[in-house]
């Protein structure tokens, strides 16, 4: 970050204007389909042509030498109106094409210098399954597929992801030389890389994206809704990325990519984020016991939701950022696609809730739900028999006995259990199970029930467990 100031653009778009705050070396505009991702990069790019280098998001044509093309990709206002639109049928030709115009502009100093090599470096560790390498004469470049040797030349022996990947890194790296070789260091405006591109190939273009920025001291900004992507470039750019969380307002200010950023999207791009898609809720749990309850509770079929830890009372800060988030990606929804769940002691915030709604249990935290009946029958205990064999096992405890001793004291809903529940568990469970493993287990194998239910509370169980069933009632005539 210290080579680069924080950009402000401010953007003519008809009748408004975008002003686009604290830009970071590498910045990600995070929006949906329509939400005008496109429209805003070649507004940036159209503010200087000659170095802003912009990605149209629809990549088409054949991985081919066009000769046609040498002198209109010479340099940034020449190559501009072919990326007028979202869709260029001859993006591929003309990437292959300025290999040429490359060589050209360096001039001829064969194929074995150090910058040649680099550029080879990066395509391959983007292809794994390629080689490539650039030649003395035209066009200047060779792909081979390594297990067979195969030389490619053509995009129907690779996959669509595999030519995105040649395609796009050759772009974007070309570009890059050609800045160097006139001292420029300039802008580079990705649209939706992710077209094609697997998750694993989505971590791998972000890690070059990365290592282009290092070595060439370019901006980079990149429009996307992938997840995965957003993760990927996180992870490996660090503090030098940002997001703009892209919505209806003109004033957009990045965001840096910080500890809640980084934690929700890893957990989105390991496709949890397809879980609110197909009707499976995320749910934000407070800290780590919690998570052990929650994260079992899936496992038996039952109940199906994607879990996220969140340090406790940072759990605010997790639900803001993915309603940010969210609300760039998924427009209007019927209803919330995850919850926040907070203890009882702890007040509902006052904070938009359209994506991720806070509920709260009916009772003081998670470590009352132990308590209940539902859960110390199945260890063969009530209330009465397990405080009385608490109180007798107590004296074992050294500095926790007098606590122990004192459990009949306490109101089992109400009251916090927090400082003892370890050693409890350990007095009443013959198999030494964890108290918030056996909890778990318990609330995933069948729908609770009585105190347990209560405990929970109304509106978590009709949200995660959904409405009880009607038992019909028979009438004594039908009884055959």
């Amino acid at each position: 970050m210290d080579t680069y100031e924080l950009l402000n653009i401010q953007l003519d778009n008809f009748a408004r204007k975008w002003n686009l705050r604290r830009l970071t070396p590498i910045t990600v505009i995070f929006g949906k389909n329509g939400s005008g991702k496109s429209l805003l990069l070649r507004k940036i790019r159209n503010m200087n042509t000659e170095n802003c280098h912009y990605c149209v998001p629809e990549r088409a044509g054949n991985i081919d030498h066009q000769p046609g093309y040498i002198s209109e990709e010479s340099n940034g206002n020449r190559r501009a109106p072919a990326s007028q639109q979202n869709l260029a049928t001859d993006y591929r030709p003309r990437v292959m094409t300025r290999i040429t115009t490359f060589f050209s502009k360096r001039g001829y100093r064969g194929v074995t210098s150090d910058n040649l090599i680099k550029i080879q470096n990066l395509i391959d560790e983007l292809l794994l399954d390629f080689k490539f390498n650039f030649t003395e004469d035209l066009p200047h470049f060779e792909l081979r597929r390594k297990e067979s040797n195969q030389i490619i030349n053509d995009i129907n022996f690779m996959s669509s992801g595999e030519t995105q990947l040649l395609t796009l890194s050759l772009d974007l790296v070309l570009i890059c030389e050609m800045w160097n070789l006139q001292g420029t260091k300039g802008t580079l405006l990705v649209d939706e890389p992710d077209s094609h591109l697997h998750p694993d190939m989505q971590q791998r273009f972000a890690k070059f994206l990365v290592s282009l920025n290092n070595e060439y001291s370019c901006r980079i900004i990149i429009a996307t809704h992938s997840t995965t992507l957003l993760s990927a470039l996180g992870y490996h750019g660090n503090d030098c990325t940002s997001v703009i969380y892209l919505s209806n307002t003109t004033d957009l200010t990045a965001t840096p990519f910080d500890k809640y950023l980084k934690k929700l999207s890893t957990c989105l791009g390991g496709h949890a984020l397809m879980g609110p898609l197909f009707n499976v809720p995320l749910l934000l749990v407070e800290g780590d016991d919690d998570y052990r309850i929650w994260s079992e509770i899936p496992r038996h079929g039952k109940v199906h939701i994607a879990v996220i830890p969140c340090d406790g009372a940072e759990i605010l800060n997790y639900q803001e950022t993915l309603e940010k988030l969210f609300a760039s990606i998924l427009g209007n929804v019927d209803k919330p696609i995850g919850y926040a769940l907070l203890d009882g002691d702890k007040p509902l915030p006052n904070t938009s809730q359209r994506y991720i709604k806070f509920l709260k249990l009916a009772c003081h935290e998670s470590e009352n739900l132990y308590l209940t009946d539902q859960v110390l029958s199945q260890l063969n205990y009530t209330w009465e028999t397990a405080c009385n064999r608490v109180v007798e096992e107590s004296k074992n405890y050294g500095q926790k006995s007098e606590n122990l001793a004192k459990i009949k004291l306490l109101d089992k809903r109400t009251d916090d259990f927090k400082n003892i529940i370890n050693e409890i568990a350990k007095i009443l469970d013959d198999k030494q199970l964890t108290w918030a493993f056996r909890l778990g287990k318990i609330l995933g194998a069948e729908r609770p029930k009585g105190q347990l239910e209560d405990y929970l509370g109304s509106e978590l169980m009709k949200e995660l467990w959904g409405e009880k069933a009607v038992t019909p009632v028979t009438r004594a005539h039908e009884v055959m």
